[in-house]
């Protein structure tokens, strides 16, 4: 007989809390990431100009570069989708509830 049931629910108990912690910290730098984000726009760097004016001119040049792919609001909503990402994982290792009536 085969095993109708998805392979990830009948994984061993190690690889599934791995999942669980990959997933979580894909959540957590996420969310650290995406409030980060929101903190700095308001923030002002004067008191770090050097480093303020060298990560302005590595982004423009990394966003120049793939904005020519199309892939400029994706940037912009990154950590988004690393919260996406782990939430999907928790999804797929989350057991199945059977009716059994």
């Amino acid at each position: 007989m085969t095993d109708a049931r998805p392979q990830l629910i009948c994984a061993p108990i190690i690889s599934r809390t791995a999942g669980m912690i990959v997933a979580g910290l894909l959540i957590f730098i996420g969310l650290v990431f995406q409030l980060g984000q929101f903190i700095c726009d308001h923030v002002s760097a004067t008191g770090y100009w050097l480093i303020h004016v060298i990560a302005a001119n590595l982004w423009s040049a990394l966003v120049l570069r793939l904005n020519a792919l199309g892939l400029g609001p994706v940037l912009h909503l990154w950590p988004l989708l690393l919260v996406g990402f782990g939430l999907a994982i928790l999804l797929a290792l989350q057991p199945t509830r059977s009716n059994s009536r």
